[in-house]
């Protein structure tokens, strides 16, 4: 099996992580904070330490991160959690997933926000600022949501700008780093939140994933139970992580990640063996005469995926041929991001063929995907 969908969830895990999570259900599987015995201490040291390697990727304290079950969950914590009022602006790029657009799209029905897209060239992918900074200027954005890069194009989109334009009036800023944190660490100024996912870039199973809360916004409580602590406050936590992480944490799953963190600090060229594994698809597919490549003007924004199109095949016919005749694994489809099929013209072929690169795939791999697809 070649597996090209490392953009849903990396595959293989470095098996540091397999034995770490091995030990940790024979070992670790108790409940942090709940027990004064070794074993429920060695859980809340092991959470604790795996909160600062998180915080050590964006150079910030451990103590920034509060852990969920997915980036799914966290967005939604965050974006229920943000005061809304009728009326309010927010924006969002066109590459956003759908674990950021339905639960403003919910709010939307249930409040009455207003949902903007952010103005981006259909030809170039490029950032309009001029435009978007009449937009800001006309309706005044009260959070801005941006992906670090696109589950669907691997573009690198340029949120420092963004946010830089929208912290002009006082908006909140959100970072999807689904799909980069842990191979393409961001610089966070002018950010006041980033998403996790565990199971991505990160290298960890599924089950954990979190968001850090960079300048110590209080959202309000949209999730509550136990924590652990002060069990008499029929209230959650003022403050810290524990305000946004009731019930039983993954400890399992902390363990994984804990062995993932200590994995890519030493393995710190992964960016680097996806960018050249990106380029090389792109190079070698741009000579085959029916695939259409999905790409920005400047292709040096693109990594670890490359979406693309057969002519005279729909994306769900390309996947099952490659799957069944050459057990090549891709995705297929719109990805759960419903906006960007509109800029990068996707439609007619009902979504991308997803190749998605990961820390293991090797050249040798790619160049069969492209021969695969050369016979189409």
């Amino acid at each position: 099996m070649i597996y090209l969908d490392n953009a849903a969830t990396t595959y293989p895990k470095p098996e540091e992580v397999y034995k770490a999570l091995d030990y940790g259900n024979r070992n670790l599987a108790f409940n942090a904070g709940r027990g004064s015995y070794p074993s429920a201490r060695s859980v809340t040291e092991l959470i604790q330490e795996t909160r600062q390697l998180l915080g050590d990727l964006l150079k910030v304290p451990g103590n920034t991160v509060s852990f969920e079950s997915s980036a799914t969950e966290a967005l939604n914590i965050i974006i229920n959690g943000i005061p809304f009022q009728s009326g309010d602006t927010v924006y969002i790029s066109p590459f956003e997933h759908n674990a950021v657009v339905r639960p403003l799209y919910n709010l939307k029905e249930k409040i009455g926000i207003n949902i903007e897209l952010l103005p981006f060239d259909k030809k170039t992918w490029k950032f309009d600022e001029e435009r978007a900074a009449d937009l800001f200027a006309l309706k005044n954005p009260k959070a801005v949501f941006i992906s670090h890069i696109s589950n669907v194009t691997g573009y690198i989109l340029p949120f420092g700008t963004i946010f830089a334009s929208a912290k002009r009036y006082n908006s909140i800023t959100v970072l999807d780093c689904s799909q980069s944190l842990g191979i393409l660490n961001p610089s966070v100024g002018n950010t006041d939140f980033v998403v996790f996912a565990g199971h991505k870039s990160l290298y960890a199973s599924f089950g954990i994933a979190g968001f850090y809360n960079l300048t110590g916004i209080k959202l309000n409580v949209t999730k509550s139970g136990g924590t652990g602590s002060d069990s008499l406050n029929h209230k959650m936590p003022e403050d810290g992580p524990g305000r946004y992480e009731s019930g039983s944490l993954n400890s399992v799953a902390v363990a994984g990640m804990n062995a993932s963190l200590k994995w890519l600090e030493n393995n710190n060229t992964l960016y680097s063996h996806e960018k050249e594994l990106t380029d090389y698809l792109i190079d070698k597919l741009s000579n085959l005469p029916n695939v259409h490549l999905f790409l920005p003007e400047d292709v040096s924004k693109i990594v670890g995926i490359v979406s693309l199109a057969v002519n005279g095949y729909s994306s769900a016919d390309v996947g099952s041929i490659l799957s069944e005749e050459f057990d090549i694994c891709v995705r297929t489809g719109f990805h759960c991001s419903p906006f960007i099929h509109e800029l990068i013209g996707s439609k007619e072929f009902n979504g991308t063929v997803r190749l998605s690169v990961g820390a293991f795939n090797t050249k040798s791999e790619l160049a069969k995907a492209v021969r695969a697809l050369g016979t189409l």
